[in-house]
């Protein structure tokens, strides 16, 4: 049984996501990507893998994605799609084996050297509506309080809600408010009717949702 996301792995199953493989086979599961390669053992009939916020591999240094884009001059405001990366977590009962990334990771460091924060860094473009793509769909709406150009977006994404339909994944609604500085904040709400697959078996406090924003400066 491999459907999804997220997707179930049975004895004989193989997943293909990106360049990340995994295929279960003999009570073995063997998990590559670009930074592992490696076989685990498990004693169950069944494994999940499901979408992460894309900070936990090669391993976990920052809770924040920065997506950069060209140039966007915004004078009012703005619906627009980014493609995202995102992880995978490998699940056995329930639990987290592994982690492992479909894509390229990079870092990248947002702001001056000693006051800056490190970020995930993804290139993406504007997209006027959701394509094909093997990436996370990230739907930003630009609240424009005084007209400028935009070329990156950081995004905390800790507690992120991720979503899916399809065989399509989707980061919840992001609000970016555009002035002097960007205030950059989760909305808790998908961007299209779909089934929320992260978190799961716990619910994030109001006061996490409230601390989710970014406010950037440089």
């Amino acid at each position: 049984m491999v459907s999804g996301p997220p997707w179930t792995l049975q004895e004989g199953d193989s997943l293909k996501v990106g360049e990340a493989e995994l295929s279960f086979r003999e009570g073995a599961l063997h998990l590559k990507d670009l930074y592992t390669d490696r076989t685990v053992a498990v004693k169950v009939s069944r494994v999940e893998v499901r979408p992460y916020p894309p900070v936990y591999v090669p391993k976990k240094v920052t809770d924040y994605l920065m997506l950069e884009f060209d140039p966007l001059l915004l004078e009012e405001d703005k619906e627009v799609w980014f493609t995202a990366p995102y992880d995978l977590a490998v699940r056995v009962k329930g639990r987290v084996t592994a982690y492992l990334s479909p894509f390229l990771v990079k870092y990248t460091l947002y702001g001056p050297t000693t006051e800056g924060i490190v970020c995930r860094h993804h290139r993406t473009k504007a997209l006027e509506e959701p394509e094909e793509t093997e990436y996370a769909l990230v739907r930003v709406n630009f609240r424009v309080n005084k007209p400028r150009q935009v070329d990156k977006l950081v995004i905390p994404v800790a507690e992120l809600d991720i979503y899916a339909k399809g065989d399509k994944v989707f980061y919840e609604v992001v609000e970016a408010t555009v002035g002097d500085l960007i205030n950059v904040e989760l909305k808790n709400v998908p961007p299209v009717e779909a089934d929320q697959i992260y978190p799961t078996g716990r619910s994030v406090s109001v006061i996490s949702r409230i601390m989710s924003g970014y406010r950037m400066r440089w």
